[in-house]
């Protein structure tokens, strides 16, 4: 009989213990935590910690603007979510974060360490980078760099300073780019003359880099013995010459053989001018080709040599 009221005493026990954990308010057993690096436009997530009471249990957050010993510290409008993007406001401050426990039975709240002191942006950079930096007159060049300490999808800009400079603009717009997720962007240009390319996003600009271009040169065949040159730039070269050249056999190198002058100059689709010279020339089937040195091109050109044939 004793046995018997033991055992009902034990399961009466047992059933009011869980009937009391049923209805427990939260407490919290291990404050909550912030990850996420403390600086300007990072986020910090919170975690709730650790809490003892009757479940489900659903938790609430408001995030708090300390001073730089992580006291007096009050709350920020609006954050009110898990995570937070730190702003310029917090800046030299540390952040704390309140998290609210609730269940059936009532709520606990619990306050996090503070953070590190907010850091602010680290200041903004912009590199410009040139995949060539010589091309022949109408070729493309590749234009390739990076923000650093951007955000994705930022705008950059890429002008070009034309030397010498067309219709009396020193400076102008030619492309356009956004930013990558790893603020890089590319754009492709077509110089007209030597140029100076600077890339700008916002306040933050470039080194200038630099491409130089080459006249292209045609060399053809227009009659018995007869040649024509055309120089193809955006300047003209008429009152340029260009060196006539052959080719040794016996002694595997050019000799320059007389002068060859650009006479008359037909336009193109604009800018683009067509320079050119006619000549004769016969020397058995050998190799021939004209080289117009830097002192004969038009300004902003570098030194060029045309296309073989044979005279």
């Amino acid at each position: 009989m004793k046995k018997r009221l033991i055992g009902i005493l034990i399961v009466m026990l047992v059933g009011t213990g869980s009937a009391v954990a049923a209805t427990t308010a939260p407490r919290n057993t291990v404050r909550p935590t912030i990850s996420g690096t403390a600086r300007q436009g990072d986020l910090l997530t919170a975690d709730p910690g650790t809490w003892s009471g009757a479940q489900p249990m659903t938790f609430a957050y408001q995030w708090r603007r300390c001073d730089t010993n992580g006291a007096n510290c009050s709350n920020i409008g609006g954050a009110t979510s898990k995570t937070y993007t730190l702003t310029s406001a917090d800046v030299g401050n540390k952040l704390r974060v309140r998290v609210r426990a609730s269940n059936s039975a009532g709520s606990g709240t619990a306050t996090s360490l503070p953070t590190a002191g907010v850091a602010g942006q680290p200041p903004q950079s912009l590199s410009l980078h040139t995949g060539r930096s010589v091309v022949v007159y109408g070729g493309s060049v590749n234009l390739f760099g990076a923000v650093a300490n951007g955000q994705p999808g930022e705008a950059v800009t890429v002008t070009e300073h034309q030397v010498p400079s067309f219709n009396g603009v020193d400076v102008r717009t030619v492309a356009t780019a956004q930013t990558a997720t790893d603020g890089s962007f590319s754009v492709d240009v077509r110089p007209l003359v030597h140029t100076l390319y600077r890339a700008s996003a916002g306040q933050t600009t470039s080194d200038a880099v630099s491409v130089n271009v080459r006249p292209r040169l045609s060399l053809a065949r227009i009659g018995s013995h007869r040649f024509a040159l055309r120089a193809t730039a955006a300047l003209s070269f008429v009152g340029k010459y260009g060196v006539l050249q052959r080719w040794n056999l016996r002694r595997h190198h050019w000799i320059s053989v007389r002068r060859v002058f650009f006479t008359r100059a037909l336009g193109a689709t604009p800018p683009t001018i067509n320079s050119r010279a006619v000549f004769r020339a016969r020397f058995g089937g050998a190799r021939i080709r004209v080289f117009v040195p830097r002192s004969q091109v038009a300004p902003g050109y570098l030194a060029a040599v045309s296309n073989i044939r044979s005279a």
